[in-house]
């Protein structure tokens, strides 16, 4: 049996708008992943000019950059109690999908927005200075800009595209939520983190899941292609959420690939063999 399954629609590709602008500062470092491949990731934080509250990102830079190549943004959301010291993306599994990116003229940045945020007003606010600031500071266009994230980060980068959609040009999400509300009536244990986030339960502000629910909004994903990734054998984020948004979307006849692991659970282990599709899906949503 073939380890996954892949379903495709086609669309055309949306453009994209400004948003705010902040305050950088950075620190170098450098990550060994191989013998070829050398990574150079610098620290920043913005600094909201309304509230003050700073919001520090790590950024992974293209290895090559020239006139001829364009360079892109992926915007990358960690799951649920991860940070900048430990996040998905710098994990195993990402490797082939860090280098992929780099080599292919692709910033990436990763917000710490909070270990919890599931993308809530103040995440959604906090990750617009970002976007904005790390697009002008590396002169990068506002039409070469992407979101990826994995399970809470998943469900976030979905809300996350709900919101800026003229922004946004394509979002991958891995083992994602596609309903908060949905979620916690499936996994109870979660119902306190996300109704802290939101500021209530879905009973209490039904408006604030609302938007933040990619099942409940399909249209606008019409034109923002759609990559969800989802291990069969998952019990913390069922695989349903993937494979619901993924036929509404398909019904629609808009831009959707799904790739559900048969045997594989709720783990990074997901990305290690569908690395360079993801990269492939990123730099084709381009064109």
């Amino acid at each position: 049996m073939n380890p996954y399954f892949v379903i495709p629609v086609w669309f055309r590709i949306a453009t994209t708008t400004a948003i705010l602008i902040g305050f950088c500062s950075s620190a170098l470092f450098t990550a060994e992943t191989d013998e070829t491949f050398t990574e150079k990731i610098t620290r920043h934080q913005y600094s909201d000019p309304q509230t003050g509250k700073i919001t520090p990102y790590l950024l992974y830079h293209p290895v090559k950059k020239s006139d001829s190549q364009p360079t892109s943004l992926l915007i990358y959301l960690h799951g649920a109690g991860g940070s900048l010291k430990s996040y998905n993306y710098s994990r195993k599994p990402y490797q082939k999908l860090r280098k992929e990116l780099s080599r292919r003229g692709f910033y990436v940045v990763v917000p710490e927005l909070g270990k919890l945020h599931f993308m809530n007003a103040a995440a959604k606010q906090a990750l617009d200075g970002v976007t904005a600031q790390v697009l002008t500071a590396q002169k990068i266009s506002q039409r070469r800009v992407h979101i990826m994230g994995t399970s809470m980060g998943g469900g976030s980068s979905l809300a996350y595209t709900l919101h800026r959609p003229d922004l946004i040009r394509s979002v991958c999400a891995v083992m994602p939520m596609t309903d908060f509300a949905d979620w916690i009536r499936e996994n109870p244990r979660y119902a306190k983190p996300v109704s802290a986030a939101y500021g209530g339960s879905p009973q209490q502000v039904p408006d604030a899941y609302h938007v933040s629910s990619a099942i409940q909004n399909v249209d606008t994903f019409q034109k923002i292609p759609v990559m969800l990734i989802h291990g069969l054998k998952d019990r913390t984020v069922l695989p349903r959420h993937s494979q619901k948004l993924a036929e509404r979307l398909t019904e629609k006849q808009f831009q959707c690939e799904l790739i559900i692991l048969d045997d594989l659970a709720h783990s990074d282990e997901v990305m290690r063999s569908v690395q360079i599709q993801a990269a492939d899906f990123f730099e084709k949503a381009m064109q």
